[in-house]
């Protein structure tokens, strides 16, 4: 029985690596995703406990330069929460070409190993196709050597 060998090996196992690569970097994009929403969060709930704190300060009554100077760290707040909009972003569409490379290298993995499928199919069926003749061979060659067989002695 001939051992089966796919001609196509090294290609198989180049696409088994990019779409492992992919999947890293898929993940990775996620990760990187998951921290700008994090970082975008916390801005944004610092903004809002300043809003919270300058309106306190302001039914208290506060001086206005104290008014402004907490108006500034807003405006500096907001520019944060505003970089950290963007870079989420970024981080999206990171993740999003991420999953279109991740997806192309899987569909090119998968149309190797189709193919490495059918080239294994057939070399089964050919292989099971030599086995039956090769079985065949034999019972027609012990068929033949019964009918050529002749008794010299007859038994009495």
């Amino acid at each position: 029985m001939k051992a089966f060998h796919f001609n196509l090996e090294a290609v198989r196992t180049l696409r088994q690596r990019q779409e492992q690569t992919a999947m890293e970097q898929y993940a990775q994009a996620l990760a990187l995703r998951q921290q700008a929403v994090n970082r975008l969060e916390a801005v944004s709930q610092e903004l809002s406990e300043g809003w919270q704190e300058l309106r306190n300060r302001l039914a208290k009554g506060c001086a206005a330069s104290e008014a402004a100077q907490i108006q500034d760290y807003h405006r500096s707040v907001v520019r944060r929460r505003d970089e950290c909009a963007l870079a989420l972003g970024a981080a999206e569409r990171r993740v999003n070409a991420g999953l279109q490379a991740m997806l192309a290298a899987r569909q090119q993995r998968e149309l190797v190993d189709k193919y490495f499928e059918k080239q294994k199919a057939r070399h089964q069926r050919q292989e099971g196709r030599n086995e039956q003749k090769l079985l065949d061979d034999l019972a027609g060659r012990r068929v033949s050597s019964i009918l050529a067989w002749t008794p010299t002695e007859m038994p009495t």
